[in-house]
């Protein structure tokens, strides 16, 4: 048994700040909770047969999930999403947002859209923490290259730094070159003290 939150995709639709929901679960509806899409555009179904469907979910406490969704049925363009355990434990609101990937190159992104998870009494005391999911190779690699860039970036400047430091004379190294100057000096006036 589900409890079903139906939500209709209109694909000419495209409202600024998306839409809120009157769609609630739980954080104990254990394998329960279900999104339903049916898409639509020009006032008919959307067919859904060349397409990967996906579903982005980003919680008030940071986390962030990208999964795709079950198509039901390819013909009259609707498809499905049952929450996992792991994402009913972030109650709050939930904003999400479906994007289309077509198999001949093109995608899309629908409007966003709210919902929201309430905490059982059993789920008060539980602190989640900011996780981060996802099933799209694509989505994995550009966060791995950004992640490489940000070292990359901070090493560059590590390496800076080091090279500054090791331009600054130290205060011992200081004293042994005003040593050697003074000898130097002193050096040089004697002997020319002799030529006079």
């Amino acid at each position: 048994m589900y409890k079903t939150g139906s939500v209709p995709i209109n694909i000419n639709t495209n409202p600024i700040n998306g839409r809120s929901t009157n769609i609630q679960f739980m954080t104990q509806d254990t394998g329960s909770a279900k999104l339903f899409f049916s898409f639509t555009k020009d006032g008919v179904p959307l067919p859904l047969s060349a397409v990967d469907a996906k579903i982005v979910l980003l919680y008030d406490d940071g986390s962030f999930y990208k999964k795709s969704l079950t198509i039901t049925d390819k013909v009259n363009g609707t498809a499905e999403y049952v929450l996992s355990n792991a994402e009913l434990k972030h109650y709050g609101t939930v904003k999400a947002e479906i994007k289309l990937y077509y198999t001949n190159g093109q995608a899309l992104a629908t409007s966003f859209f709210t919902f929201s998870i309430a905490k059982t009494l059993e789920d008060q005391n539980i602190v989640p923490t900011a996780d981060y999911y996802i099933d799209d190779f694509e989505t994995l690699r550009d966060g791995i290259n950004r992640i490489v860039e940000e070292i990359s970036q901070t090493v560059e400047e590590l390496q800076k730094k080091f090279s500054d430091l090791e331009a600054i004379e130290t205060k011992e190294g200081a004293q042994q070159k005003a040593d050697a100057a003074e000898e130097n000096a002193k050096s040089y006036t004697n002997e020319h003290a002799k030529d006079n």
